[in-house]
């Protein structure tokens, strides 16, 4: 099984019991206490407990092993072109071209949103610190990470995803652990990590308070979280559908304008700034900031030059006096920290 991070670092994601390899044909991991089994796919242990919404355990499976059989004979770019050309596809056209852009100039976004997460917590990378991506997707974060903190993993529910992960990773020359997991129930010890970060990834899980309830269990008690997740106020394009002001729509409006359009609506539960504080606390939060991302040159050079512009007079007014807290309301994206209470 290859598979590089130690079984003793794994439980089981339904009880929390200890795994062990089995499998002959194919390898899996079994848990000692509750007997449950779970494959282990191209090495990516695939510990979900539940599906992605967007597609069946057996059809991501599938659409995973037929990347990876084109990844020998391509690059990042063109395995993710690849994903976005197959016939089952969940986005339409114009949602490709937009997530493709944004992908390919997601490492510059990745590198200014981790440096800004640290000044913001006030907590640089250690070498020794171990760090856990949730929602980790195509990896950018988890290259930017791999550089300065001991030991990096990312998870993700989406097992297709982590095929054009691995991919991505090797081109930076990055081994970093895969995991196929869901947010609400991760397959890791308590009290393991040092850091745990999400970029847009806990408005888009099934309970967001129980997510976060999990990434607090997974942390130390001197540990940290790092997100950002959209505003739900944000006044600009929706980041999934560019709908006007998105956030404010009721969800029959949103649906209806997406499949108007041929487009998937995603499966969200947006939050604004004072929300996400709640959100935060009552998931047992403490010393929670909460602060505008900036938007690196590269990402703006992926937008349309419309979008472009509008990202260029935020980035020079989101921290002028006087205009920060009515930024902080309806800005695109929210960035936050935060401490595990004791």
């Amino acid at each position: 099984m290859s598979v590089t991070l130690p079984l003793e670092q794994l439980c089981c994601p339904a009880c929390r019991g200890d795994l062990r390899e089995t499998g002959i044909a194919e390898a899996e991991l079994r848990c000692e206490a509750c007997n449950r089994t779970y494959p282990v796919i191209l090495g990516i242990p695939d510990l979900r407990i539940f599906a992605d919404p967007y597609i069946g355990l057996e059809a991501d499976r599938a659409k995973g092993k037929r990347l990876a059989a084109l990844a020998a004979d391509t690059d990042f770019a063109g395995l993710l072109a690849a994903y976005y050309a197959m016939p089952d596809t969940e986005d339409s056209p114009a949602q490709a071209k937009q997530f493709t852009a944004g992908l390919l100039a997601a490492p510059a976004r990745a590198r200014a949103v981790l440096a800004q997460w640290q000044a913001l917590a006030g907590r640089p990378a250690a070498p020794q610190e171990r760090f856990l991506e949730i929602g980790c997707g195509t990896a950018p974060l988890l290259i930017a990470a791999a550089k300065q903190f001991g030991a990096a993993l990312g998870v993700d529910i989406a097992f297709r995803w982590l095929v054009v992960a691995r991919k991505r990773l090797q081109e930076a020359g990055c081994d970093v652990p895969l995991i196929c997991a869901c947010a609400e129930a991760l397959p890791l010890r308590s009290g393991t990590r040092d850091v745990v970060a999400a970029e847009s990834t806990f408005e888009v899980t099934r309970d967001p308070t129980v997510a976060l309830g999990e990434a607090r269990r997974v942390m130390k008690s001197s540990g940290a979280l790092w997100l950002t997740t959209p505003n739900r106020l944000s006044l600009g394009p929706d980041p999934h559908l560019g709908l006007p002001a998105g956030g404010w729509w009721p969800r029959p409006l949103v649906e209806a304008w997406a499949q108007r359009r041929g487009e998937l609506a995603p499966q969200r539960q947006l939050q604004t700034a004072g929300s996400l504080r709640t959100l935060l606390e009552t998931a047992g939060f403490r010393d929670i900031r909460v602060a505008l991302p900036d938007i690196a040159d590269a990402q703006r050079a992926a937008l349309a030059p419309a979008s472009s512009a509008a990202a260029g007079i935020y980035q020079m007014v989101k921290d002028l006096p006087g205009l920060h807290e009515l930024m902080l309301t309806v800005a695109p994206t929210l960035l936050a920290t935060a401490a595990p209470a004791t």
